[in-house]
């Protein structure tokens, strides 16, 4: 992730006007390691944009809204367009109050395959998150295009599917080329060559198509002209998940939330892009437990995986913390689900602040704090609206800690929104959803600078 300025804070947050101080001191590059999310909009702005992509106009598990929520004390309004696959657009217009939310249905405006959804903001502050008719898959919008995206750990088994779903958000077509890696090698397909999107459009990409009856599958999107945004779509079984990707391979990737609960299933899956073998180390952190580390070398342009559960060597005893380290860059996923479907999770890029949110009002399983440095950092929390709730603590190297237990501030994961910041770009937070088996839905908290 390219390096971001911010203005110190005059002081502690102590209101919810600071609060929006902080907001809109956040900035962002073109093309950082990890997709930004809304809340890397400037505050102060006159006007700014979030792009979603991703959504189904078929009545199914695919099918979904986009909720947009106002972290300013200004209410905000929000011009709504909405494109299908087959380059219809409709509009619409919403306000939304300060501190509220507000839902948009690409369906209820516009009937197609598949959606994007552009929204134009009267100001900043205003973030955005996808979620999936039954709440259980949510990817956070973007606020700006990539050039080159990452995601590993696609099905096009039958009975699955992997999909791209792609939205150029600027005002010329973008092309863009897609390569594949699987156990079988690298692959690709002249179809998947040369693509084009045009200005403002959305299309669907159906790894299915050309990667027949595969798993584990990794894709790069290489982007020739222009800069697009990019969601992974995979159904497995009646499982579907929403993959945000990454915009860079990594050496060092964190899972702060992995199940392994009995009845659950886990794995992380590699993908290796280069010429090299890339020899994977996994370490398992699972208190009591001591875990002797896991390793898997993943031939050149192949990908692999590490099974986290079920696994004899790892007891099932709730959440682990597991850190991937390989002597060559990689880019992995989160498989995790039941024998019935698995959902795919891309980790992210250790930042400086991230935005926690209750969209659907079922609440969170678990949400955390974790320090990917070597040395403490020091983590404060703020909530929204009136009557602001702050608190700090230092988070030693190399550790997460559970929300709940260090922040007073919030008492219940439900119907909350609150705002993570940290003294190092060192910090990740993950939250899970409510779940049975628990803990195999993990989502993305909003990223910011």
């Amino acid at each position: 992730m390219s390096s971001s300025r911010r203005r110190p804070l005059i002081a502690v947050l102590a209101s919810a006007l600071i609060v929006v101080g902080v907001l809109s001191s956040l900035t962002h590059s073109s093309n950082r390691s990890a997709l930004p999310g809304g809340l890397s909009v400037a505050g102060t702005a006159e006007s700014t944009a979030l792009y979603c992509t991703g959504l189904s106009g078929d009545v199914g598990p695919q099918e979904g809204h986009v909720a947009f929520l106002n972290t300013t004390d200004l209410a905000r309004m929000v011009l709504v367009q909405v494109v299908n696959d087959l380059g219809q657009r409709a509009s619409d217009t919403v306000q939304i109050a300060p501190h509220a939310t507000a839902s948009v249905s690409p369906i209820a405006l516009l009937k197609g395959h598949s959606y994007a959804v552009e929204a134009q903001v009267s100001g900043g502050g205003v973030v955005a998150q996808e979620i999936t008719r039954n709440e259980m898959a949510e990817v956070p919008c973007t606020s700006t295009g990539v050039t080159n995206w990452y995601s590993a750990g696609f099905d096009t088994l039958v009975g699955s599917s992997g999909e791209l779903s792609i939205y150029n958000p600027t005002a010329t077509p973008a092309v863009f080329d897609v390569a594949t890696y699987s156990a079988t090698g690298y692959a690709a397909p002249a179809p998947f060559q040369g693509l084009s999107v045009g200005a403002h459009s959305q299309m669907e990409v159906n790894l299915g198509t050309e990667i027949v009856n595969a798993t584990n599958v990794g894709v790069h999107v290489s982007v020739l002209r222009g800069t697009i945004a990019i969601v992974g779509v995979q159904q497995s079984g009646p499982v579907v998940s929403l993959s945000s990707g990454a915009t860079s391979a990594a050496t060092s990737w964190w899972f702060p939330r992995v199940t392994t609960v009995n009845d659950a299933s886990a794995e992380i899956r590699i993908a290796n892009p280069g010429p090299l073998t890339a020899n994977v180390t996994v370490h398992v952190a699972l208190s009591p437990y001591q875990v002797a580390p896991q390793s898997v070398a993943v031939p050149p342009y192949s990908s692999g995986d590490l099974v986290i559960t079920p696994n004899p060597a790892i007891p099932a005893a709730g959440y682990a913390t597991v850190q991937l380290t390989s002597d060559e860059p990689v880019f992995t996923s989160l498989a995790s689900g039941t024998t019935g479907g698995i959902a795919l999770w891309s980790p992210q890029v250790p930042s400086g602040s991230f935005l926690v949110s209750d969209f659907t009002g079922h609440g969170f399983g678990s949400a955390t704090v974790t320090n990917t440095s070597t040395h403490p950092i020091t983590v404060r929390f703020a909530t929204f609206g009136v009557g602001v709730d702050t608190a700090s603590t230092t988070l030693a190297a190399h550790s997460t800690q559970n929300i709940l237990s260090v922040f007073s501030g919030v008492t219940t994961l439900s119907h909350t929104t609150f705002l993570v910041r940290s003294s190092a770009r060192a910090l990740l937070v993950t939250t899970t959803l409510p779940s049975s088996p628990a803990g195999v839905t993990v989502v993305a908290a909003l990223d910011g600078w």
